[in-house]
């Protein structure tokens, strides 16, 4: 009897402190992998995912009452990654939380811009500039056949880890101003973590000049950070969130596929990869699935931010360096 008295003040004694501590809610999958490596062992701070794990770009997600209690905790601070990628937490938040702290970890970095309209095809690669013609679902709430152009910051800044790493930054001073007491160990955490990175930066670099101007295609904007820091040309860009490219689509993205030389296709593990295999098909060439890290296991260990960008330099070189 008195041990199990024990061990049900022990629990009590878990769950108050951490209804004290801090909780640092992440808005989407990418932000959250950010934001554990700098609140690591930072004590009574518990770092959680807002929605599924599984979600992928959370453009247009909607939030359940579980969420949305979420949002009315006590010591809330809120990590976004902002650039209309998870503008569905504002309106929410603002009714159940409004002096909750918001960081946006996009904030002030230098993003690329798309054009969301009815074109799949034929759009500029990188090569340093900040826009090309592109599809971005979902964005502003503009239908994908509008026959008009829309310019969007793209919001996939965590998938290169030149990019994420301004979004680790900007996260970790965001979580020193709202938490003051344990600003020292989250300085810590991002300076071990930004080392981290810039080694993974350094690498990519190093494979730079043996793919830099090679052609290729992709699924939707998520990888044009990447591609802008290997200097990879997007030479082609398929409908992969839900809708099918129609046969007279398939035909132009055919046509520019080969007349730009595409090499291969990089697909995403979130959405289907028939439309691509279709496509490399037709043209000869391969298909190759990169993960941007837009979703991924609920549990995944530590390092596993680095892990996957890692075998993605990987399989670029093993399908890009003959």
């Amino acid at each position: 009897m008195n041990k199990l008295l024990t061990v049900l003040l022990v629990c009590a004694g878990c769950v108050l402190a951490g209804a004290d501590g801090r909780k640092v809610n992440c808005t989407t999958y990418p932000v959250w992998l950010i934001t554990r490596e700098i609140t690591a062992g930072v004590k009574n701070v518990r770092t959680e995912l807002m929605i599924p794990a599984g979600t992928g770009c959370p453009h247009e997600y909607v939030l359940t009452p579980a969420d949305m209690r979420k949002l009315g905790a006590k010591n809330l601070i809120v990590v976004r990654n902002g650039l209309g990628l998870d503008d569905f937490v504002l309106r929410p938040l603002e009714k159940m939380n409004p002096k909750a702290p918001v960081i946006d970890s996009c904030a002030s970095l230098a993003v690329l811009h798309s054009e969301c309209g009815c074109h799949h095809d034929g759009h500029d690669g990188h090569n340093g500039h900040d826009e090309h013609d592109g599809h971005q679902h979902g964005h502003g709430g503009h239908d994908e056949h509008d026959a008009h152009h829309h310019h969007h910051a793209n919001p996939h800044l965590f998938a290169s880890p030149d990019t994420a790493l301004g979004m680790a930054r900007n996260i970790a001073a965001g979580l020193c101003k709202a938490d003051p007491e344990n600003a020292e160990q989250y300085r810590k955490n991002v300076e071990r973590f930004a080392e981290e990175l810039g080694q993974l930066v350094s690498e990519t670099e190093a494979l730079k000049p043996l793919v830099k101007g090679k052609a290729v295609a992709v699924q939707h904007g998520v990888f044009d950070y990447l591609a802008r820091l290997l200097g990879l040309e997007i030479a082609a860009e398929i409908r992969g969130e839900g809708t099918a490219p129609s046969a007279s689509e398939m035909r132009k993205l055919v046509k520019v596929m080969r007349t730009r030389r595409v090499g291969v296709i990089f697909t995403e593990p979130q959405y289907s990869a028939q439309t691509a295999e279709t496509l490399a098909r037709e043209c000869g060439i391969s298909v190759c699935r990169l993960d941007p890290l837009a979703s991924g296991p609920s549990d995944p260990p530590p390092g596993y931010y680095l892990k996957t960008m890692r075998e993605n330099l990987k399989k670029i070189r093993s399908v890009l360096v003959k």
